[in-house]
């Protein structure tokens, strides 16, 4: 319909410009709370501006809901300025078509948003790591990809000790295999030098090490090998012990992290809290401007100042109960599933109680 392509195309103004000015603002802060590290005798101004580059598009998808809302509400209190809402609902179309078309808008922002940041934000993260760690605030020996003194679960009476972890390159140094009794005493014990996956036959080597026996607390029976096939299966990219955050990470890897840390008996409620609190990342943004753009109906005169104080006022309600539920999921005093779906059910409530209230 014509009305609703005319509505649809007023939304895409407001919302590029507070998307631009918005992320303009996050970055040029960021960039400028960097810049007492060119001084270091490392840091250039093009080190600053790569860095820059790549974490755009992770404050891109933080603004994005607020640039919707504003988009949204921006849209709804011009057509009451100018009289054509009136003129609409006139005409015989319901307050809840007329917000069809924004709705649209919103849906298509939110799929290309969730796709930024599942295949183009985790790696743009990992690279922006790279450069502030290595060229703005060195850190000695920085590599995202090891991890030190890792300790997995293998089984219920089996743990791996390793002193250091290169998922990439698929190499853990001094490994450390102990096996208990029921009653935890430990009763073998693999010990190597060195352990290396081998992608053609799917299994662990380890190098160099001795095999211990323990037949008593005294007595004890030890054998060296060059090569042994470990007592461990999973496969590097099946395993999570890298030193990237949760919040940066994909749902895919977020998954593959909390599978790996169930497999290992590692509590794993913060990574869930954060999935479901991704996977829920689009009806937030939907549900936030459903919440804010009655609010423009009843505005009688197009403000943009107006516009934005009442789109911060909501986005910041939304993200402080997200960020406290979020931390209590992530501390494990709430259940992952609440802490990321709650503040969704509980402003879907109010979005539900709203449209009674106004009768629209």
């Amino acid at each position: 319909m014509r009305l609703y392509r005319y509505i649809a195309r007023k939304f895409w103004g407001p919302f590029f410009f507070a998307l631009g000015i918005f992320t303009t603002l996050v970055v040029l802060g960021d960039i400028f709370e960097k810049m007492k590290n060119l001084s270091n005798g490392t840091t250039t101004v093009w080190d600053l501006l790569a860095y820059a580059a790549c974490t755009f598009p992770n404050w891109l998808t933080t603004i994005m809901p607020v640039a919707c809302l504003l988009g949204a509400i921006s849209v709804i209190s011009e057509m009451v300025a100018n009289g054509e809402w009136t003129a609409c609902v006139a005409g015989g179309f319901a307050p809840k078509q007329l917000f069809k078309p924004i709705i649209s808008c919103i849906l298509v922002v939110v799929a290309g948003t969730m796709l930024v940041q599942e295949f183009i934000v985790p790696s743009l993260n990992l690279k922006a790591d790279q450069i502030y760690y290595t060229r703005i605030k060195p850190a000695i020996g920085f590599n995202p990809n090891v991890e030190n003194d890792v300790v997995i679960k293998i089984s219920p009476y089996q743990m791996l000790f390793a002193k250091q972890v290169d998922i990439a390159k698929g190499i853990m140094q001094r490994v450390s295999f102990d096996t208990y009794n029921e009653q935890w005493n430990i009763s073998t014990q693999l010990i190597a030098q060195k352990m290396i996956w081998n992608a053609e036959q799917q299994h662990w080597i380890l190098q160099n090490g001795i095999e211990r026996t323990f037949l008593s607390d005294m007595d004890t029976t030890e054998e060296s090998f060059t090569h042994k096939v470990a007592p461990f299966a999973t496969a590097p990219q099946h395993m999570a012990v890298s030193k990237a955050e949760d919040k940066l990470l994909s749902i895919r890897d977020l998954t593959t992290k909390i599978r790996f840390y169930g497999q290992s008996g590692l509590a794993h409620y913060a990574a869930e809290t954060t999935r479901q609190s991704k996977l829920a990342t689009p009806f937030v943004t939907v549900v936030m401007c459903l919440l804010g753009m009655p609010f423009a109906i009843s505005t009688r005169r197009k403000s943009k100042i107006l516009n934005i104080i009442m789109s911060l006022v909501i986005a910041f309600a939304f993200w402080w109960l997200i960020s406290m539920v979020t931390s209590m999921g992530q501390n494990g005093y709430m259940n992952p599933y609440l802490a990321g779906w709650g503040p969704v059910l509980l402003f879907s409530a109010a979005v539900w109680a709203e449209f009674k209230w106004l009768k629209l």
